[in-house]
C-alpha cells in the first residue's frame, strides 16, 4: 500500500506492516481532532442560539419566542384579578372647599309626598374633574417711535428684558422641551400636538430652534447634577449605544437615588468612563465592564445580577462545566438572598454577615476548582476571570448599604433605550448635547418628586429675562452610609 487515507464511510482493510498501522493510527488521531472541533463548534452554537435575558447583556425584547415561552413567570396564586375581597379602599381625596373652581347647589323638594316640610340638614359632595377649553395667550408689544420737533433726530421705546426677542415665550419653549424630552415625541408630533391642542401653528424649523437656547439655558443646572454625583457616597454607572445617523457613539450615566447625570461620547473605553466619573472618590457600583476598573478595588462593586447571568450561560454548557456552572449558581443566589436578609435587618446582628462570609469562602472554594478542572478552555477561562474579579463583589461586606445590584443606573438608562427604539437617531452634535441634558434635568426631577415642567419653566423664564440661569435644583447633601455592629 502506498498511503493509507481514512474513509469512515467503510471499514479500514487490515494492515499489514508496521507503517500501515502507524498510518492507520495517525489517521485517527486526525478525524479524532476534527471531531472534537466540529463537536466545540456545535456546542458554542447551541450556546449561542440558547443566549438570552437571563443569561447575558441581551435585553429581553430581543428573546426569541422559545426562549419567551421558558421565562419564568409568577406562580399563579388560584384567585381571581382584580381588587380582592376586603382590600383598603383607595378613593380620590376631595379637593378642599377653597380650591373648587364652582359650585353648584341642588336641594331636594320643600315638601315631602306625606304633606311635611323638609329640613335641609347637610349635603354630600359629587366633584367632577374636567379639562378646561384650552386657548394660547398673545400679548403685543408695541414699540413706539418718534423725532425730535427741534432737531428732528429719531427716538425709539425698548423692550423690556423680560420680553422674548423671539415669537415664543417661556412657557411654550418649555413646553416643547417637555414633549421631547420627557415624553419623547418628535419635533412633527410635536408640531401636530401644538395645532390641535393649541391652535398653534409653528414650523419644524422654528420648533428645532426654540430648543438651541435651551441647551444654554440648561447648561448650569446639568453642571449642578455633574458636581453633586461626583460628591456622593454611592454612585452607579452604566452605558449603552447612542446613535449619531449610522455612527456609533455611546450614552453614560451616573446616578445615585436622587440623581442622574448623563453624558454622550464616542467611545466605550476608559477614557470615557474616566470623564464620566471625573474626581469621584465615593463607592462605584456597576457591571463587569473593564473601562471603570482605574476606579479602586476596595471601593468597587460588581453587580452581582451580571454575574448570576453569566453563571447561567456556564450552567447551560453540557457536561462537567454544566455541573460546576449549576453549583456557583446556588452559592450566588444564595449570597444575594442573604444578603438582602442582612440589607433589611439594617445591619443589626453579625449572623448575616458570618453566614456572607461562609458564602464566601465557598464561592472562591467553588470557583478555584472549577478553574482547574477545565484548564484552559471556555469555561475554565471565565473562572479564572472571575477570580481575578473576585473582591469587587464583596464589597458591600466592608461597606454596609452599598447595594448587590447595578439596578438604579439601569432604570434611569431605561427612558433612553425606549426613546431610542421609538425615534430617529440624533443628527447632529447638538443633538448628542441635548440629550443628556434634558435627561439629567428630567430623571432628576423624577427622583426629587418635583415637576418637570414648572422647573423648565422656571430655567425658561429666567434665560429670557435675564440672560443667566440663577436656579437649582434641591440636592440635598449626601447622607452618611449605615455601619454594621460589631
Amino acid at each position: 500500500m502506498e498511503g493509507f487515507d481514512l474513509d469512515l464511510s467503510r471499514p479500514p482493510p487490515l494492515p499489514g506492516t508496521v507503517e500501515e498501522c502507524h498510518r492507520v493510527i495517525e489517521a485517527l488521531w486526525r478525524a479524532l481532532g476534527e471531531f472534537q472541533q466540529i463537536q466545540a463548534r456545535v456546542e458554542e452554537l447551541e450556546e449561542q442560539l440558547a443566549l438570552g435575558s437571563d443569561n447575558s447583556s441581551q435585553p429581553p425584547s430581543q428573546d426569541s419566542t422559545k426562549k419567551r415561552a421558558e421565562r419564568k413567570g409568577k406562580r399563579p396564586t388560584g384567585r381571581k384579578k382584580g381588587a380582592q375581597v376586603g382590600h383598603p379602599r383607595h378613593e380620590r381625596a376631595l379637593v378642599p372647599a377653597e380650591a373648587v373652581d364652582e359650585v353648584r347647589h341642588y336641594f331636594p323638594h320643600g315638601r315631602c309626598e306625606c304633606g311635611g316640610s323638609v329640613a335641609v340638614r347637610g349635603f354630600r359632595p359629587h366633584q367632577v374633574f374636567d379639562l378646561p377649553e384650552i386657548r394660547y395667550r398673545v400679548v403685543e408689544h408695541r414699540v413706539y417711535e418718534g423725532r425730535c420737533g427741534c432737531c428732528g433726530e429719531k427716538h425709539q421705546g425698548r423692550l423690556p428684558d423680560e420680553v422674548p426677542r423671539g415669537q415664543m415665550g417661556p412657557g411654550l419653549v418649555a413646553w416643547i422641551g417637555l414633549m421631547t424630552g420627557r415624553y419623547h415625541l418628535s419635533l412633527r408630533e410635536v408640531e401636530a400636538l401644538l395645532e390641535e391642542q393649541w391652535g398653534l401653528k409653528f414650523s419644524l424649523g422654528a420648533i428645532s430652534q426654540s430648543q438651541i437656547p435651551l441647551q444654554a439655558w440648561l447648561g448650569p443646572v446639568y453642571n449642578q447634577i455633574g458636581e453633586a454625583v461626583r460628591k456622593a457616597l454611592i454612585a452607579h454607572a452604566d452605558e449603552t449605544r447612542h446613535y449619531r445617523g449610522r455612527s456609533i457613539y455611546w450614552l453614560w450615566a451616573l446616578t445615585t437615588g436622587q440623581m442622574a447625570y448623563f453624558l454622550t461620547h464616542y467611545s466605550r473605553g476608559k477614557g470615557a468612563a474616566g470623564e464620566l466619573l471625573g474626581d469621584f472618590q465615593g463607592i462605584l457600583v456597576t457591571d463587569r465592564h473593564g473601562a471603570y476598573n482605574d476606579h479602586p478595588q476596595d471601593s468597587h462593586q460588581y453587580c452581582w445580577a451580571h454575574l448570576i447571568r453569566n453563571l447561567e450561560r456556564i450552567a447551560g454548557r453540557k457536561g462537567q462545566a454544566g455541573e460546576d456552572g449549576e453549583r456557583l449558581l446556588r452559592a450566588a443566589r444564595l449570597t444575594v438572598h442573604c444578603g438582602k436578609l442582612w440589607q433589611q435587618s439594617h445591619y443589626p446582628s453579625d449572623r448575616y454577615r458570618r453566614r456572607l462570609e461562609r458564602l464566601k469562602a465557598l464561592f472562591r472554594r467553588e470557583l478555584e476548582q472549577a478553574a482547574q478542572r477545565h484548564g484552559d478552555n471556555k469555561t475554565g477561562r471565565s473562572c479564572r476571570k472571575l477570580l481575578d474579579d473576585f473582591p469587587r463583589f464583596w464589597t458591600f461586606l466592608d461597606h454596609p448599604g452599598v447595594p448587590m445590584t447595578n439596578n438604579t443606573a439601569e432604570r434611569a438608562l431605561r427612558p433612553y433605550v425606549i426613546w431610542r427604539k421609538t425615534r430617529f437617531f440624533s443628527q447632529s452634535h447638538r443633538g448628542d448635547c441635548f440629550r443628556p441634558m434634558i435627561l439629567s434635568l428630567v430623571e432628576t426631577c423624577k427622583r426629587l418628586k418635583i415637576g418637570v415642567y414648572q422647573t423648565l419653566r422656571t430655567i425658561c423664564a429666567q434665560g429670557m429675562a435675564e440672560g443667566e440661569v440663577t436656579f437649582r435644583l434641591p440636592l440635598l447633601e449626601p447622607q452618611p452610609l449605615p455601619v454594621a455592629s460589631p
